[in-house]
């Protein structure tokens, strides 16, 4: 009975390494999922908005952007949506960009009417959020003023995050 109970003990401790090593390595590579595009010119990219209109990452902005790469049938982009929201009143200085990746249209209309935000989103009509190195959304990029990927975080945000990066970027 005592060699029962001590091989469930060492097992027990092993699965619980095993997770607390997979949970360190996860959050410390969260935010290195594109470590081609980091300290580089933010890779060319137009957006469609719903008005028609089309902006890009760079159009001249002279100001920090985030740029956040989601779709509509995306559990975590709906959980973090409410945090970009925030981020965007909160600060003023640092351009926000939706941009909806593998998608319908019924599916980004859908999801704007029931995330409403003030940032702008919109659909990709040149480049690709591949040449970011997105694999699936969330993913969201920080880009300095002079157009620069100062860093990338995937998986949803949460507003101590998003503000330890905006900090990164921020003039």
């Amino acid at each position: 009975m005592k060699l029962r109970s001590g091989l469930i003990t060492g097992a027990a401790v092993v699965v619980g390494a095993v997770l607390m090593l997979s949970l360190g390595w996860g959050l410390e590579h969260a935010a290195l999922t594109s470590p081609q595009v980091l300290g580089h010119k933010a890779p060319e990219l137009e957006i469609q908005l719903p008005s028609g209109y089309t902006t890009t990452v760079s159009d001249d902005r002279g100001r920090p952007v985030v740029l956040n790469f989601w779709a509509s049938w995306c559990g975590p982009c709906a959980q973090e949506a409410p945090v970009l929201s925030a981020g965007y009143e909160r600060y003023p200085g640092v351009d926000f960009l939706g941009v909806d990746i593998n998608d319908t249209v019924q599916g980004y209309t859908e999801f704007e009417v029931m995330h409403p935000h003030l940032y702008l989103t919109g659909t990709i009509v040149f480049g690709s959020y591949q040449a970011y190195g997105v694999v699936g959304p969330p993913a969201t990029f920080f880009i300095n003023s002079d157009n620069v990927v100062v860093a990338s975080f995937s998986g949803p945000l949460d507003a101590p995050t998003l503000d330890h990066y905006v900090s990164l970027i921020k003039s």
